[in-house]
């Protein structure tokens, strides 16, 4: 099993996990939530029925008992008013002024319909009425907002512990990924410098056809040492100071056209555009771009080139009638490690993607594919 199936799978795991807490959370809150609230209800039900027995009693014990009874409830907050909606009377309210009484009874409206007490005559018949608002207690509240509470908490927390993963294994990858190429770039200097020398040497035998070293051998040499230099330059800050970015694809294209099949034709449609980069590691991506329009063509086919800016950016693509990229690769394509060749190490597209994002702020993508048809790689530069 490889590292990308097992994130997969930890990915999954995590989500699952979440989501059986989310509704296993929800699930019990409710219940509890609505245990509460219908105590709370009761409890105002009975309240009412009190009222309305003191209110048509001719009792005086009766008011200790509902004296009780309000001294019991020291949560719910209870406003009560006659039929003309003056306020009579009010309970568990915070700052009663007559404004925010006001305003509380409209929020109580809102969740709950006001009790009705009927006020009878000695003949048992209804001459006036009372009204009781109510609203939830504190507790009902923070019980409430409580789950909403726990998931953000939750929420951040993953979140959190992801950030942390992820730039922690992008810094390791980072210290690798330089590491490798300084690595590399040491390794290639040591015989590049010897076989330069040599090359020197040979040129100044009278006894060498300078034919043999003077031409390809040269061009070969410079391509080891431009590939060095570029191998130096990763893990560093580049400078971008370099302009000609025509000039800079026809040179790199021009080495490479030359070890292609024959029947492979490549057109240029390459605008002068004004843009400041890095010769050197874009040189790197142009290469690794047509190499990879070179593979999935083989031997005969076209592979077009095309550079052109709008008002904000510079546009590079690569048009080629190959094999083309299944949609579900379209992004996979630029991981480290993925490859449909038999042979590779799926590193090459890889670093096209860090060149063009991390040194030159710009996006690399796969514009549209179809197979045997036509398949674009597109490149967009902020200017």
């Amino acid at each position: 099993m490889n590292i990308s199936n097992i994130q997969k799978e930890l990915s999954w795991l995590t989500i699952s996990t979440l989501l059986v807490f989310t509704i296993s959370l929800v699930y019990f809150s409710n219940l509890i939530i609505e245990e509460i609230k219908e105590r709370e209800i009761k409890t105002i039900e009975k309240y009412s029925k009190f009222i309305e027995l003191v209110a048509n009693s001719e009792l005086e014990t009766a008011n200790y008992f509902v004296d009780d009874i309000l001294i019991e409830n020291n949560s719910i907050p209870i406003i009560v008013t006659n039929s003309d909606g003056k306020i009579i009377e009010y309970k568990n309210i915070s700052e009663p002024t007559e404004s925010n009484l006001s305003d509380q009874i409209k929020s109580m409206k809102k969740k709950y319909e006001p009790i009705k007490i009927n006020i009878l005559d000695s003949k048992r018949k209804e001459i006036d009425y009372q009204l009781i608002y109510y609203n939830n207690s504190k507790v009902l509240d923070l019980i409430i907002i409580a789950p909403y509470f726990v998931l953000t908490l939750t929420f951040l927390i993953l979140i959190s512990i992801y950030l942390i993963s992820y730039y922690s294994n992008k810094s390791e990858k980072d210290r690798l990924w330089t590491g490798l190429a300084k690595e590399t770039a040491h390794q290639l200097g040591t015989p590049l410098s010897s076989l330069i020398g040599w090359n020197e040497y040979l040129k100044s035998k009278n006894k060498v056809d300078k034919k043999y070293i003077s031409g390809e051998i040269d061009k070969d040499l410079n391509r080891l040492k431009t590939i060095t230099d570029r191998f130096s330059t990763i893990g560093s800050k580049p400078s971008l100071n370099d302009k000609g970015i025509k000039k800079s694809i026809i040179e790199s294209i021009g080495y490479l056209k030359k070890r292609v099949s024959p029947d492979l034709e490549t057109k240029l449609n390459l605008e002068e555009v004004n843009y400041n980069f890095n010769k050197q590691l874009f040189g790197w991506v142009i290469e690794n771009l047509y190499k990879n329009s070179v593979d999935a063509i083989g031997k005969n086919g076209t592979i077009e080139i095309k550079l052109y800016q709008n008002k904000y950016l510079v546009i590079i693509e690569f048009i080629d009638d190959g094999i083309g990229i299944n949609k579900s690769n379209f992004s996979k394509i630029f991981t480290p490690g993925f490859t449909t060749k038999k042979r590779g190490w799926g590193l090459g597209l890889t670093l096209v993607y860090r060149i063009i994002t991390d040194y030159h702020k710009g996006k690399i993508f796969v514009k549209n594919s179809i197979k045997n048809i036509k398949t674009t790689i597109r490149i967009e530069l902020k200017k």
